[in-house]
């Protein structure tokens, strides 16, 4: 794919519990290679998260607003008036803990949702990624338990963990997870000598070929971002994996 110009660089490992099968990477990633773990970051987020569960500081069915009143205050999204005002009204029943991370909590992303995307572009609010921390204060996309989607609920459950545990985001995922995991490259902020292993962000152009793309993280976040703001390598995802195959076994033997 790299020869081809598919992609500029390309890691990938596959473990078991014993320990990791297979690593490559190709083009301009390497085995010391930092990634933007996106996305990746809720497994991680979550996992801090039924931590407290297991130790019975957080019940799954626990309300969000009984942990973080604030989260109180959001509305449901229902439409616009003719003027593109949008409409607003409370929610018919109040957002779990389990709900923020089965994504059913009502919650959205401006990407996935067009009344979300309608929503910021008339009021101005920011969005998810640019750093702000007011960007995951925006309306409800649905009633809580009604629908599936894709949403910034994994970022409101990091703000979960902080609350619960009396730690920021980082550190107590540093202590109770990455340490244990010697996840020793994960971070939500990244050094300068990491950023310097940061895979660029490209972009196809019209003419097919890839140039570095303006789109990225910022580089400074308001908040620890749950849901998507971590960095590290592939290996450290690979042991973070790995560790999760094992407790399932283990849940699978009792």
């Amino acid at each position: 794919a790299v020869s081809k110009g598919a992609i500029h660089g390309i890691a990938a490992v596959v473990v078991d519990r014993n320990g990791e099968l297979f690593h490559h990477a190709a083009g301009e990633a390497n085995a010391r290679t930092m990634f933007r773990n996106a996305s990746m970051t809720k497994a991680v987020a979550t996992t801090a998260a039924l931590q407290l569960v297991e130790q019975g500081r957080l019940g799954l069915d626990d309300t969000v607003e009984s942990v973080l009143p604030e989260f109180a205050e959001l509305k449901v999204l229902d439409g616009f008036d003719a003027n593109d005002k949008p409409r607003l009204r409370a929610p018919a029943s109040k957002a779990t803990i389990r709900q923020l991370m089965t994504h059913s909590s009502g919650l959205g992303y401006f990407f996935l949702s067009e009344n979300l995307a309608r929503y910021h572009a008339v009021t101005g609010a920011p969005h998810v990624f640019s750093g702000l921390k007011a960007s995951i204060s925006v309306p409800l996309a649905h009633d809580p338990g009604t629908a599936w989607e894709y949403s910034v609920g994994t970022d409101w459950l990091g703000l979960v963990v902080e609350k619960v545990s009396g730690q920021s985001l980082a550190t107590y995922l540093k202590q109770n997870v990455y340490e244990p995991l010697r996840m020793n490259e994960s971070t939500f902020a990244p050094s300068v000598e990491q950023r310097g292993r940061l895979l660029r962000v490209m972009q196809r152009q019209a003419d097919g070929k890839l140039e570095p793309s303006a789109l990225d993280l910022p580089a400074m976040s308001e908040w620890e971002a749950g849901g998507h703001g971590s960095y590290g390598t592939i290996q450290d995802y690979g042991r973070f994996v790995q560790a999760k195959k094992c407790a399932m076994a283990l849940h699978a033997l009792v």
